[in-house]
Formats: C-alpha cells, structure tokens, sequence
C-alpha cells in the first residue's frame, strides 16, 4: 500500500465543449486501459451542468505515473484548451523522479500516513 499513489484532477469545461471533452477522455481512457497495466483505476465524474470535471486515477506505483505522463502528455495541451485543469492534488509516496515530474505540472503533493484499502485497487 505505500507504493500506491492516488491523484485527483479538476477541471472546469469551457461552454460548448463538454461533447468535445468527453470524446476526448473517451480515447484517453481506451489508450490508458491498453497501455498501462499499472493503473488500478481511471474515473471521471461530471458535475450536474457538466462545466466541471474530476479524474480520480490510482497507480500501483510511481513507475506507473510516469508511464501515464509519457503515453497521455502529449495529449495534454489539446485536453487543457477545452477543459483547464484548475487543481491537481496527489496523494501517496513518490519517487524523486515522479514527484519531479508531477510537480512541473502543477501538483500538490500530499504524502501517505496511514490507512488501509480493502479490496482489489
């Protein structure tokens, strides 16, 4: 458990694009579920207006994160036009070279204490 990471992304949908983002997060996801067999989990919620979003997405790993950032990065830019990402907050222990990485970004970073996860994440 403290090699899992856990981090939580909001963002807020520019008028007129939420058909635009979900197409977007639509292939993200089918890239990210072939590609990345060390993400537990990848989920989007949307607000009732749908102008604002959430991805909470769990790793095995910091390895996992940073195989995340290499396939999706360069998606980003497209993704961040429609949809700018407004927090970015991560949760769990870091390698130097993740904590580098997601810190360039923007993150806060918040280190793991204590807890337990039932379950198969």
């Amino acid at each position: 458990m403290a090699n899992q990471v856990q981090y939580t992304t909001e963002f807020n949908i520019i008028d007129g694009k939420i058909e635009e983002f979900k197409k977007m997060l639509h292939a993200i996801i089918a890239s990210v579920k072939e590609n990345e067999q060390d993400m537990s989990a990848y989920q989007v919620y949307l607000n009732a207006e749908e102008n604002k979003a959430f991805i909470v997405e769990w790793f095995k790993n910091s390895e996992a994160i940073l195989i995340h950032l290499s396939n999706v990065g360069p998606l980003f830019p497209e993704l961040l036009a429609i949809a700018p990402a407004v927090r970015l907050e991560v949760f769990g222990n870091l390698t130097p070279a993740a904590e580098v990485a997601l810190r360039s970004i923007g993150a806060k970073i918040f280190k793991y204490h204590e807890g337990f996860i039932r379950g198969d994440i």
